[in-house]
């Protein structure tokens, strides 16, 4: 989870708009959007109060037995305004109400399923995280919330979401992650392609994705798509967006999606996220499930390292051979360095072997690259393993045996074979999470009111 970069983006807008917010209320702003970044790695629970002063609300949508009221709705974007530094004007309220709406509707739809699920988080759980994320961001026992109620906010707003996405991402590990294996052959096909395609680009994306689920929706979600773009573009973060609105995933990490391997986007995708620089975002995309904004973090090109680059110490057993030595006694000391190299195992044992024969044992080298070798040596070093003696090497003055005593290798940027299984297993788990989610959408009893 990239904390650190919200983080900034949220002392930047405060920053520039120093004349409007208080120092309260940017502290506020960070705490919260620290607390919403760390929502799933800690549990969560409180539910969002459809009466407040014991005055019920007036309902604004009914989910199966389930009632949202108008209040639920507007002290959320109330929540939404303060963790993405928009000002609290009646546009943007307006603007935002559909999207709301939307997001309490789909949250209520994943708690639903999770208290079947019997996957909700505990009181404990929710003590703890709310702990966790005080000590984190060195606030006082109890300082979260109440910053919250001073800013005028339900805390039931926070609470409620973050319930929503942790208990949600336990569904989904519980009924969908079992089910997918992704096998030891794609991760080899995927390696395969990053070292035929050398110098492929990979980049660090965040994302926003809203579902296009019928053809209906095709003009309404495009237009979210657009309020969302102007928002970003008058200051407001991608991340609190995200956060907020994105059915993706990653919404609950602000969008962050990691280091992605240009090979896996679509093409479509990649030309867009090509044309960009850091910290800048994609337009809307349209794909077969809906439309993505993508925001580009950082890129890198994956390369191998170059074994040449790895530091050796390196040390040699060196058998004399007088200038006028015949045939015969060049062969007998080759032979005598085979024996001594079978017998060895680690420069230890090499310099005892040449106690034993009353040869000279230099020291190892210091460290050394094995581009500053002769280069005559080199092939022989690069295919040795530490500790591990080389066939014996005639010299001018004598038969050598070479062995590494250590080595260390350069840095790659080459992604493991356990990052590129859990890459292909998060794209997975996205598309049918997602499925999921609508099936529970069409099957549901949904009354809109507002």
């Amino acid at each position: 989870m990239v904390v650190d970069g919200r983080i900034l983006e949220a002392r930047r807008f405060a920053s520039h708009n120093h004349a409007m917010k208080s120092p309260k209320h940017v502290s506020l702003i960070l705490a919260i959007l620290a607390a919403l970044t760390a929502a799933l790695c800690v549990s969560f629970a409180g539910p969002s109060r459809a009466q407040s002063g014991g005055v019920v609300q007036r309902i604004a949508a009914v989910v199966n037995d389930d009632v949202i009221s108008v209040y639920d709705v507007e002290n959320r974007i109330k929540l939404v305004m303060a963790t993405s530094g928009l000002p609290n004007t009646p546009e943007v309220r307006d603007r935002l109400r559909q999207q709301t709406l939307r997001t309490l509707i789909d949250e209520r739809l994943q708690l639903q399923e999770a208290n079947r699920l019997n996957a909700t988080a505990s009181e404990k759980e929710l003590n703890d995280a709310v702990g966790r994320i005080e000590s984190a961001n060195r606030m006082p026992h109890g300082a979260l919330l109440k910053a919250l109620t001073q800013d005028g906010i339900d805390t039931g707003a926070l609470l409620s979401q973050i319930k929503a996405g942790l208990s949600w991402q336990k569904v989904v590990n519980r009924r969908l992650r079992p089910s997918l294996d992704v096998g030891q052959d794609e991760v080899d096909e995927v390696i395969q392609r990053i070292n035929a395609e050398k110098g492929t680009t990979e980049y660090l994306l965040a994302e926003l994705f809203l579902a296009v689920e019928s053809p209906d929706q095709e003009d309404e979600v495009r237009d979210r798509m657009m309020q969302m773009v102007q928002q970003m573009t008058r200051g407001t973060s991608f991340s609190s967006m995200a956060q907020q609105f994105s059915q993706a995933a990653s919404a609950s990490q602000g969008g962050d999606i990691g280091w992605v391997e240009r090979g896996s986007l679509d093409p479509e995708v990649a030309t867009a996220i090509d044309a960009l620089e850091p910290n800048h975002a994609t337009p809307p995309i349209r794909t077969p499930s809906g439309f993505y904004i993508y925001l580009l973090r950082d890129k890198r090109v994956l390369a191998a390292a170059d074994p040449e680059e790895a530091t050796v110490t390196l040390a040699q057993l060196a058998l004399p051979v007088e200038t006028d030595a015949t045939p015969e006694d060049i062969e007998a000391q080759k032979n005598l360095a085979q024996t001594v190299r079978e017998s060895v195992n680690g420069c230890d044992d090499l310099k005892h072997a040449a106690e034993e024969l009353h040869i000279s044992a230099p020291d190892p080298t210091p460290d050394i690259h094995i581009r500053d070798l002769n280069p005559a040596l080199r092939p022989t070093v690069l295919k040795l393993k530490v500790g591990e003696a080389s066939e014996p090497i005639q010299g001018g003055n004598g038969i050598t045996i070479m062995m590494v005593c250590k080595r260390t290798d350069p840095p790659v940027n080459m992604p493991s074979r356990d990052d590129i299984a859990e890459s292909l297993t998060r794209q997975r788990l996205d598309l049918i999470a997602r499925r999921y989610l609508s099936d529970l959408r069409r099957q549901a009893f949904i009354d809109v009111r507002t």
